[in-house]
């Protein structure tokens, strides 16, 4: 999907919900809409903030981010906004990928935004002037590069990105343990989730840190308690290998367990169709049986039930769903993705992630979580998830929400998402 046809259909919700556009990409609008510039100029704030925010997370040790959690950026914000509303009032629509008006002014609050980190968040009181090596460096900054200077005294002509087109940054001179408590924030990282998903892979592992950090905020998971029940409940569906397909792989058994209404029912199938010494178990079979005729499935026949088996993080299950959480994610994330036609999407981390959060909000799942760790809210959250599940195994449940609380391993986690920062959630 285009960043033009996103950025349309943000335009014609009239700026409602979220939409991103990247910094090295700004989008085409098409001159058929009457656009107020107002309806940009969030997300192109955010693109500053995350820009500058990036370039102060280079310098710090992997798995740490600057928190930006209670530092003013408004007035750099406010500057922002109004240089590129007076842009887009001077050269009027569409606004040009490569204007270097605007691009100049995002470069120009992603430095304000470093140097306000630096002395404001994190008590920093020096730093390092480093220009581009090139030959569009202005004379005047070439003889500041690699010299350090006090922020409280920096040369006259001023900090690196108080001059618009400055070719330069600062990096900041610090001791991580001279920091002040709370001026950092931990990443969510593979190795964090290595406790959820003990058997994953390093990859897959990565991959979810970084599809759950990009709906952090937006998904409302941005508290150690939320996170341990959001986790919990997830490595109790996913497994301890981070799957996210539903595998029916059951022994007659687990048949009867699991699907106690069908199979109490027809014990004979269950031995037939479940996974035994003598046979594997047919898979699709078994989705046929317990999926057939409802919530939007077809019959047997029609491929309904294991076209929509169990996917993403807490399986999502049944065309009616699969058609719903699209609707959603249109108006949350502003692509119009097919899961209905592509129900497969949801077996990649990136979406998984955001069905996840999806049905975290549509719950209201982290209202709660906000009880804190206890067995009482971590049955209200099993109770909504799987409805059908005895006492056992909303025990189970339990037990990984409660083992990932008493760790506090997501206790100094940050409470923005550290790849998509935004101004609003400050």
């Amino acid at each position: 999907m285009s960043d033009e046809s996103q950025l349309a259909r943000f335009i014609r919700r009239g700026g409602a919900g979220a939409m991103v556009v990247r910094l090295d990409r700004l989008a085409m609008l098409e001159r058929k809409f009457a656009v107020s510039p107002e309806n940009l100029l969030g997300s192109i704030a955010d693109n500053a903030l995350a820009a500058g925010l990036a370039e102060l997370n280079r310098y710090l040790p992997e798995g740490l981010s600057a928190n930006i959690d209670g530092v003013d950026f408004s007035d750099i914000q406010a500057d922002l906004n109004a240089a590129v509303a007076a842009r887009i009032a001077q050269i009027g629509l569409p606004v040009n990928e490569n204007d270097p008006v605007i691009k100049a002014a995002i470069r120009h609050a992603a430095a304000q935004v470093s140097a306000r980190l630096q002395q404001d968040g994190m008590g920093v009181t020096e730093f390092i002037w480093r220009s581009r090596d090139d030959a569009r460096v202005r004379p005047e900054h070439q003889q500041h590069d690699d010299q350090q200077f006090l922020w409280a005294t920096p040369p006259d002509d001023g900090t690196p990105g108080d001059a618009y087109g400055c070719r330069c940054s600062a990096e900041p001179v610090f001791v991580l343990e001279d920091l002040p408590e709370g001026a950092t924030c931990e990443k969510l990282t593979a190795e964090k989730l290595r406790n959820v998903f003990p058997d994953a892979s390093e990859e897959r592992l990565q991959e979810f840190a970084e599809a759950i950090d990009a709906v952090i905020t937006i998904g409302k998971l941005d508290s150690p308690e939320r996170l341990a029940h959001f986790f919990g409940q997830a490595g109790y569906e996913m497994g301890s290998e981070a799957k996210t397909l539903e595998g029916f792989n059951y022994t007659p058994a687990g048949l009867r367990t699991t699907f106690d209404e069908y199979f109490d029912a027809h014990p004979d199938e269950a031995e037939e169709l479940g996974r035994t010494d003598l046979h594997e178990a047919n898979r699709q079979a078994i989705a046929n049986r317990v999926y057939g005729n409802r919530y939007g499935n077809g019959d047997e026949a029609s491929g309904d039930c294991w076209r929509y088996r169990g996917r993403g993080m807490f399986h999502t299950t049944f065309h009616d769903n699969y058609q719903t959480l699209t609707e959603i994610h249109k108006d949350l994330f502003g692509e119009n993705t097919d899961f209905v036609a592509h129900p497969e999407l949801l077996e990649q981390p990136k979406y998984a992630a955001r069905a996840a959060a999806i049905y975290w909000l549509d719950h209201e799942l982290y209202d709660m979580a906000d009880l804190g760790i206890s067995e009482e809210a971590a049955n209200l959250i099993s109770r909504v998830i799987n409805s059908g599940e005895g006492r056992e195994k909303r025990s189970e449940r339990w037990d990984a929400v409660e083992n990932l609380g008493d760790m506090d391993i997501f206790n100094g986690v940050c409470r923005f998402s550290v790849t998509r920062p935004s101004f609003g959630a400050t």
